[in-house]
């Protein structure tokens, strides 16, 4: 039985990628193939933005020096299991990498992880869409995310504005 139908929460989590400048030859097939990656001249390297990785893969596979490879790290994230109506705890992109997580009901974005199609599809699926702001972070979403701000302009558009929470 899939999870969703027995009324669980689902996490999603992505699994960046992690660049062994050692191995690595420069060869910059990454930076054609992903927006993730860029080449420094002056540095003569390779630099990897791990935040705005999805974690696909595509780059691990293409590398011919096999310096690229997933970075795997469950201790970042904390869940409260114990708790009826189970919340999460913490989300920080930047160490944790999980992308959303999806409830019977509703979906639960981390602001700096927000995905507008996902979303807005999970909306028009009569799901809530919750976008939690960072731990980390004294900034509110509002002035921070303008994915969030776009789609709260076309969730009124749908008449569906009522579904996005922000936290």
């Amino acid at each position: 039985m899939h999870p969703m139908e027995s009324g669980q929460s689902i996490a999603y989590k992505q699994f960046p990628v992690a660049l062994d400048e050692r191995v690595c030859s420069r060869c910059r097939i990454c930076v054609s193939l992903c927006e993730c990656f860029t080449y420094d001249e002056a540095d003569d390297r390779i630099v990897v933005n791990s935040i705005s990785c999805k974690g696909c893969g595509i780059c691990v596979a293409a590398c011919p020096s096999s310096a690229l490879s997933h970075i795997y790290d469950d201790g970042m994230f904390y869940e409260s299991r114990s708790v009826p109506g189970e919340e999460m705890i913490a989300f920080d992109c930047s160490n944790c990498m999980y992308l959303w997580k999806e409830e019977p009901e509703r979906i639960v974005f981390c602001e700096r992880r927000f995905d507008m199609g996902k979303a807005l599809r999970s909306a028009g699926e009569g799901k809530e869409v919750v976008v939690k702001r960072c731990l980390f972070s004294d900034e509110k979403i509002e002035e921070k995310s303008e994915k969030v701000r776009k789609t709260q302009a076309l969730l009124r558009m749908c008449k569906l504005e009522e579904r996005l929470k922000v936290e």
